[in-house]
């Protein structure tokens, strides 16, 4: 029987991160912790453990447009700061440039805001987990059947660098390539399967050229140096397109009320994929996924694939299940069917992993 794993942000967030063997000399001292979810980008506790103090001053044009636009007068990181929500943040900003003129000044100020927004988080993340790897995505890593899906809605890469030693080829990883790039990827299966790695929100190291007259604007470039890509994210170095010279962007969807899903044939096809695998899938252990009120799209994907078939196992792990209302009432709405919430920390996925052919309890909803 094969799973689907389904990794939201609160199992970054909830990972246990060691130092990886063999840092680099001369590497300036490891400040990690493991990333915030959406809203815990400008605490200022999580930028003092970073040793980040220049955040309010490298990113002075998304904290001007927060100030303005929330009307926040604390110090940068205290406050309302430390709770601001991404989402809220971005969406906010995508309806505000639909209406302004691209070509006007405040048109294109909105949208350095934007990229700038885009930057400060793919360079937090970078400081939280270089060279670092999750002691509890090894373990689930380490224990995927080569049938089991991973459908992941996070940007970071501490589950990708468990799929990228030498025996990749092995790994679920390399087929989601081939899959959707058949003409990019050649790969001979050593172990095949029919796992898939789906990211679907994107990923730090997928890369593709900014200009849009290039045909190399149309690809994704895989790399998978996880450390380099890390670098590249904190503003380390850049890479640039082999075909016009141009500077590659990671492929990522921000988090918005309205994901440009369609939008993209490569996140299209992760999405598509995804549900393929969910619609099959007997059972289905998802870890640290909230399913946030506005977040409509990955509410939907699981309550219309499993949320309402019959048979299905589901196991949710989230912290929130030790007593969070308003978590359980979202879970209720998706996974119409039932689930065990017996589980709360990522750590104890090797519960889960132990026993793979155990059926998960079905629990009925609560009524009323």
């Amino acid at each position: 029987m094969s799973t689907v794993y389904v990794i939201g942000a609160g199992a970054s967030y909830g990972e246990s991160l060691k130092p990886i063997p063999d840092i680099p000399a001369g590497h300036p001292e490891l400040h990690s912790r493991t990333p915030p979810v959406t809203n815990g980008f400008f605490n200022k506790d999580l930028l003092d453990a970073l040793a980040y103090g220049e955040a309010e001053r490298d990113y002075a044009v998304v904290v001007e447009h927060i100030r303005r636009t929330k009307l926040l007068a604390e110090p940068f990181g205290t406050g309302a700061w430390k709770v601001l929500d991404l989402e809220e943040l971005f969406s906010s900003l995508e309806i505000e440039r639909e209406f302004q003129n691209p070509e006007s000044d405040e048109g294109a100020h909105l949208l350095l805001t934007r990229n700038k927004l885009v930057r400060y988080i793919r360079r937090i993340i970078g400081f939280c987990t270089q060279y670092t790897y999750g002691e509890y995505y090894r373990k689930l890593a380490q224990a995927l059947d080569p049938n089991d899906t991973v459908i992941t809605f996070n940007w970071d890469l501490l589950l990708d660098q468990e799929f990228l030693p030498a025996n990749i080829l092995a790994h679920p990883y390399s087929k989601f390539f081939m899959t959707v790039q058949p003409e990019e990827i050649t790969i001979n299966f050593q172990n095949p399967g029919t796992g898939l790695y789906l990211k679907l929100h994107g990923s730090l190291n997928w890369f593709r050229c900014g200009n849009h007259k290039c045909r190399a604007n149309t690809t994704v470039a895989f790399q998978s140096d996880t450390q380099s890509c890390l670098s590249v994210n904190q503003g380390i170095g850049a890479l640039s397109c082999g075909q016009c010279g141009s500077e590659m962007n990671p492929v990522i969807v921000p988090p918005l009320l309205r994901k440009p899903v369609g939008e993209d044939s490569f996140i299209r096809s992760a999405w598509g994929l995804a549900r393929t695998r969910l619609t099959v899938a007997s059972k289905v252990v998802v870890i640290g996924f909230s399913a946030a009120p506005t977040d409509f799209y990955s509410s939907w994907l699981l309550r219309s694939t499993v949320g309402t078939r019959e048979g299905v196992e589901i196991l949710v792990i989230n912290p929130s299940n030790r007593g969070d209302g308003e978590f359980k009432r979202r879970m209720d709405a998706i996974f119409l069917k039932g689930y065990d919430a017996s589980l709360y920390e990522f750590s104890q996925i090797g519960e889960v992993l132990a026993n793979p052919g155990q059926a998960v309890i079905q629990r009925p909803l609560a009524q009323g």
